[in-house]
């Protein structure tokens, strides 16, 4: 498998990850006639059918506009990174529940696995869920997607592509600034004053 290094802006709690992920379009993509990008070779933790899946997912959640959509990005990328650096044994248990969850609702909704759904019928199928899923938090359905649409979301808008004037931490820790002393600051890290 290609391997690209990505330096990510995470932030998680108050820690910054460098994580290095397969960069999707590195990664043998099959386009379905059905509009899914299948992924053909693991990744570092998901195997390529549940990668395939959350790649869909992902782009149903943050699909590509006038902005970057969640592929652009390298939002699963850099989710599957996380599975072996960040995440713990209930996160990992969690994330992958969800991809099963997911199939299963798929089969008992459509009569087919989602790998296998229309386009159509899959972004109707999360567009329920998440409506399900805010309605009733206490399922085990709701629980799972509801953190994994909060990590994709979060690694999206920290992204470079969705956010580049994000920082983490602006330089060192200063106390009390002047809101005029905090933008010099910023304009000093983003190259805008010299």
């Amino acid at each position: 498998m290609l391997e690209t290094k990505i330096t990510r802006r995470v932030f998680l709690g108050t820690t910054a990850f460098v994580v290095s992920a397969p960069l999707l379009a590195s990664l043998p993509v099959s386009e379905s006639k059905i509009g899914l990008q299948k992924i053909l070779e693991p990744g570092q933790f998901f195997d390529a059918k549940e990668l395939t899946v959350l790649v869909d997912i992902a782009e149903i959640m943050i699909p590509r506009t006038d902005t970057p959509g969640a592929s652009d990005a390298h939002v699963i990328p850099v989710l599957d990174a996380l599975m072996l650096t960040w995440a713990g044994t209930e996160t990992k248990q969690r994330y992958r529940a969800f991809i099963k969850q997911a199939d299963k609702l798929a089969r008992d909704t459509y009569d087919s696995a989602y790998q296998d759904a229309s386009q159509a019928e899959r972004v109707a199928l999360i567009t329920e869920l998440d409506k399900r899923a805010f309605a009733n938090k206490f399922s085990d359905l709701s629980i799972n997607y509801r953190k994994l649409k909060e990590m994709i979301f979060h690694i999206y808008y920290t992204s470079e592509e969705a956010n580049p004037d994000y920082m983490l931490i602006p330089g060192s820790y200063k106390g009390c600034v002047t809101r005029a002393e905090y933008k010099q600051m910023v304009d000093e890290r983003l190259g805008r004053v010299s």
